[in-house]
């Protein structure tokens, strides 16, 4: 199992996770989050963090394909994360260029995201909110256990250092031969923005 640590703030924590053999790492570009990484970065920073296992993945939200591709190249992502209401075709268009998670936030039912097979690399479910995202909250995975997305994807939405044997029973679904990646945050934060890496750390050595 693959894991990804997002909203990352600081290059020292960026490359302890990436010596600890984290497959993505995360920076959040939407100024409305706690983590906004340009708050406490340059886009010459990020830029200058060259990992040696991870790939860096940007995460946006409602922002114009114009924009993304200019902090990808300015930034040296590797792949973008879309967290708002981007269309099919607006994914499809910047997939063209680098590979794009689709994000879909999931309520009281599970979003209409088979439209978006052929417009992004990696499907991504996460806990419905206002705010795009950061609740720090479980969604109902029952919801998706029983699907056949025939798409990796990426499993968000407060996962924690108690999940691990949710997570060993979610990969055991039919739903779970496409499950990828394992998104974790909120959890394993000292404040937001600032990791605790020996919790990482140890939710990795159990999981991978």
């Amino acid at each position: 199992m693959q894991v990804k640590v997002c909203g990352i703030t600081q290059i020292a924590q960026a490359q302890a996770l990436d010596a600890m053999g984290l497959n993505f790492i995360g920076f959040i570009f939407y100024p409305a989050s706690k983590r906004y990484v340009l708050t406490n970065l340059t886009l010459a920073d990020i830029a200058a963090f060259k990992p040696s296992n991870a790939k860096k993945v940007g995460v946006f939200v409602n922002e114009t394909i114009v924009q993304v591709t200019k902090t990808v190249k300015e930034a040296g992502l590797d792949l973008v994360q879309l967290h708002g209401d981007e269309s099919v075709d607006y994914c499809a268009a910047l997939n063209k260029l680098v590979p794009v998670i689709k994000v879909f936030r999931v309520g009281k039912a599970l979003p209409d995201y088979a439209g978006y097979a052929n417009a992004a690399t990696y499907y991504l479910f996460d806990t419905d909110s206002a705010l795009y995202g950061g609740t720090g909250q479980h969604f109902n995975w029952e919801l998706i256990k029983n699907e056949n997305f025939n798409q990796p994807y990426f499993l968000s939405g407060g996962i924690g250092p108690n999940d691990i044997h949710g997570l060993e029973v979610m990969c055991k679904t039919k739903a779970g031969k496409n499950l990828e990646v394992i998104d974790i945050n909120s959890q394993f934060e000292n404040s937001p923005g600032i990791k605790n890496l020996e919790k990482i750390k140890t939710f990795i050595d159990a999981i991978v």
